[in-house]
């Protein structure tokens, strides 16, 4: 059997938080910094007091929006083929995301980001197989700071086909993205068919600025997914108890569906979560810790009461290397994303606190996912897996090797295929350079790469891509 979903909420808990949130809102309040989402919000049945910006969002205005969202959300990818659906059963892995830096050595040194990072990472998670979505790795550091977004955003969809995850707290830019999404696959709209998911961020505890509500609202007229991903850190920007985080991080999430929905009703949302702990110690927020995996678990169950798909960053570490505490981090905040029953995971390739990308780190966590993957599939008991014919035929002292139920599991899935993990004994190990995984990784990265890109967009297409960031970087820089 497959191995069962990981669960830390019971249904009374998940009512309680529920509760809880709706409380919240009604009682307490969200302050939106947008004029005119603040009319809809009004015209939608909220409270709202324009010279506060605070709005109070009555139960049953939230408990209507909830009763819109669809349970599924299709992507697509750079062709306008369908490529997955979260919501369906199975667990995506997307990489990226979001990095300033990345790494140059196995010492901790490290650079500023630049496009052709962003092209590499692509090309690289274009190639692995259990890479399904690509997200912005870096914002490259050698563009014009207000559009960096647009310039990494065109490395991906120039290098890989795969559905693209971006995030931007500007109207204007969140636009210019789903230009390009429409270039690329040649559509007026993207309803039904996006290529994009747009994460969009609330700031804790319960505001939503004008440059992030507003985005949102040029993507809910779109139509395109929306994944909602409030980062309340705990004991700074939310209570410090795991049942308090939970309930603030809800409670945003909730205050985006009633936006969305009200904007454009249907409009397919993903709840996402990003669980930041803090060391009062060190002053310095964290994402590796084992609490976080725990609420990576309780969000996906939280997603789940409301019938929306999930996502939650993962592998998710704090070590600056590639070290054991990056592995060890990484591998648990894996096993709680996807057997906590995360309908997609975001951050392959990242590290140290997500500050940091390294191709071979891209390539060491979708290794990673992989073990996971086949950790969830379980044990498949049967007539042909128990093999008593097989064992019958063998007897005892005898071999199985050229058995034909050997020879036709081989390559069935039955133990999983990875490439980078050693499994050669000491001294073939050694007859091949002694390499750490760090190292076979890295030269994975080198073959890939100098394979290059699979799959170049049309000239035509690249050129349209040039022309709308041109045109929105200048509209950007006159304001």
């Amino acid at each position: 059997m497959k191995l069962t979903d990981l669960q830390v909420l019971s249904r009374t808990d998940m009512d309680f938080i529920n509760q809880s949130s709706l409380n919240v809102l009604e009682k307490v309040g969200v302050v939106v910094e947008s004029e005119k989402v603040l009319g809809v919000l009004e015209k939608g049945g909220c409270n709202v007091d324009y010279s506060t910006q605070l709005v109070k969002f009555p139960g049953s205005v939230v408990e209507k929006c909830i009763k819109t969202l669809p349970s599924r959300v299709p992507l697509y990818d750079r062709d306008g083929e369908p490529s997955l659906t979260l919501g369906d059963g199975g667990r995506y892995c997307a990489s990226g995301h979001n990095a300033v830096f990345a790494l140059v050595d196995e010492e901790g040194g490290r650079r500023g980001s630049t496009v052709r990072d962003v092209e590499d990472f692509a090309i690289i998670s274009d190639y692995l197989s259990d890479v399904d979505v690509v997200g912005v790795p870096v914002m490259p550091q050698d563009t014009t700071p207000q559009t960096t977004l647009l310039y990494a955003v065109k490395a991906i969809l120039e290098n890989t086909k795969k559905p693209v995850f971006f995030s931007s707290e500007s109207e204007m830019i969140n636009k210019a993205v789903i230009e390009m999404g429409k270039a690329v696959l040649g559509k007026d709209a993207l309803a039904g068919c996006s290529n994009l998911i747009s994460q969009l961020s609330t700031t804790s505890p319960l505001y939503w600025e004008k440059g992030a509500v507003e985005a949102l609202y040029a993507v809910a007229e779109e139509g395109i997914p929306v994944d909602f991903l409030p980062q309340p850190i705990t004991g700074i920007t939310a209570p410090y108890t795991l049942a308090g985080i939970l309930t603030i991080h809800n409670t945003e999430v909730l205050s985006g569906i009633v936006i969305t929905q009200l904007i454009n009703p249907g409009t397919p949302v993903i709840y996402g979560a990003a669980w930041t702990t803090y060391e009062m110690k060190l002053s310095n927020v964290l994402i590796g810790r084992p609490e976080s995996s725990l609420l990576r678990i309780a969000g996906a169950q939280m997603a789940h009461y409301y019938n929306i798909p999930s996502h939650t960053t993962a592998p998710d570490n704090d070590s600056n290397l590639h070290d054991e505490q990056g592995a060890w981090e990484k591998m648990l905040s894996i096993v709680a994303g996807l057997i906590g029953a995360n309908d997609m995971i975001v951050n392959l390739g990242m590290f140290g606190t997500g500050m940091s990308i390294s191709m071979e780190q891209l390539v060491m966590d979708s290794e990673m996912c992989r073990i996971v993957r086949r950790f969830l599939k379980g044990i498949e008991v049967n007539k042909d897996t128990v093999a008593f014919d097989t064992i019958a035929n063998v007897g005892p002292r005898g071999t199985y090797l050229m058995e034909d139920n050997t020879l036709e599991n081989l390559r069935s899935g039955e133990h999983v295929d990875l490439s980078v993990s050693n499994g050669a004994n000491y001294d073939m190990w050694k007859s091949k350079g002694s390499k750490s995984v760090a190292q076979r990784s890295h030269d994975r990265v080198e073959e890939i790469l100098k394979k290059g890109n699979k799959c170049p967009l049309q000239p035509e297409i690249k050129q349209k891509l040039d022309d709308i960031i041109s045109k929105y970087e200048n509209l950007i820089l006159r304001v």
